[in-house]
């Protein structure tokens, strides 16, 4: 198991959701089915959220991204 310190672990949760933030919003761009176009942008506004989610904990624990 890791031994991660909250300021790495928080880091790297942003990192990972701005990552999967662009993918999917670059894939709702290119999609040309309706239906998985509005998934990925489903997807991207779930990421969009945890994003959000992440940086009030960043700020409340005093962590700089």
């Amino acid at each position: 198991m890791a031994n991660w310190s909250m300021e790495e672990a928080l880091r790297m949760a942003l990192r990972l959701e701005e990552e999967n933030f662009g993918d999917y919003e670059k894939n709702a761009a290119e999609a040309t089915v309706p239906g998985v176009k509005a998934m990925f942008r489903f997807l991207a506004d779930e990421e969009r959220k945890h994003i959000r989610l992440i940086r009030e904990k960043m700020e409340q624990f005093h962590v700089k991204p």
